[in-house]
């Protein structure tokens, strides 16, 4: 019918000049998580490293690169439509999907340096404020407590049957289904909250601020959108939060939405936006 979340398109930049007038550094905001390469056991920056090998032959080598995960829970750099065709145009190019990524964020990235270049500033305030916000925790339901229930004894019963199936039961315990059974225990006493910690950053004229989630998109527009910055960095998973779903996605009921891969629901998640936002207008 639809793809079920927004999409953020745009490549936000900073460029940073020394006082001879060279550029040593630039952020990159993307709302696109860095994950074309997955399921490896090594350390990779996936299209971060093309871009910076572009980005170093294009400007100066020792051009530091910085890069900033835009509010992208729910987005993906694997295609959901258009397979084909764009396979075509990389086959074409000679590329593979990291170079093309890289590609078009150099791309976008140039188009802005041809402006912004003319309008350097040297005299700019810097002003950080840090805070810890009391998130609601997302409510475990009965049947979701009981579902969870279900596939951990099936789990204890297949121990007896195949002792190496151990391992599996215990990872499940200790993550998926053990944590949401902990859960449901533990908000029988109190509803319990979930401290995050959050960033803004004035500079200038422009705000950077941070969360620890997986926070999907239309958090990040919406806090751009009501922002008083002329332009709104956000940066997700500054810390260990897990992903914060919307309303819809949870009706949806995919993997990043589910009871298991939450520990904060769409309430906290509005709440989030707002609290951002004032930290934000207390800058301006």
């Amino acid at each position: 019918r639809s793809i079920e979340g927004s999409e953020d398109q745009n490549v936000q930049t900073l460029f940073f000049w020394n006082q001879k007038g060279d550029l040593i550094a630039t952020a990159i905001n993307v709302a696109c998580p860095s994950q074309v390469v997955e399921h490896r056991t090594v350390i990779n920056a996936d299209y971060w490293h093309p871009l910076r090998q572009k980005l170093r032959k294009r400007f100066n080598s020792q051009l530091s690169v910085l890069g900033w995960i835009g509010a992208s829970g729910d987005q993906s750099p694997h295609l959901m439509y258009g397979k084909a065709a764009d396979e075509r145009m990389r086959k074409l190019r000679g590329i593979d999907r990291l170079d093309e990524i890289a590609r078009r964020v150099l791309a976008a990235l140039e188009d802005t340096y041809e402006v912004v270049q003319m309008e350097r500033q040297n005299d700019i305030p810097l002003v950080h404020k840090k805070e810890s916000i009391s998130l609601p925790m997302r409510i475990v339901t009965k049947s979701e407590f009981e579902s969870s229930q279900k596939k951990v004894e099936r789990l204890e019963t297949q121990i007896n049957k195949d002792p190496k199936t151990i391992e599996q039961l215990f990872r499940r315990l200790n993550s998926f289904e053990g944590d949401v059974i902990r859960r449901y225990e533990q908000q029988k006493n109190n509803l319990p909250a979930y401290n995050a910690e959050i960033h803004v950053v004035r500079l200038g004229d422009v705000v950077i601020c941070t969360n620890p989630f997986e926070l999907f998109t239309d958090y990040g527009i919406a806090i751009q959108a009501r922002s008083k910055a002329l332009q709104t960095f956000v940066i997700q998973l500054s810390g260990p939060g897990t992903y914060l779903p919307t309303e819809k996605a949870v009706k949806g009921g995919h993997y990043s939405a589910v009871v298991q891969s939450t520990l904060v629901g769409p309430e906290g998640g509005q709440l989030l936006v707002d609290e951002t936002i004032r930290l934000i207008d207390e800058l301006f």
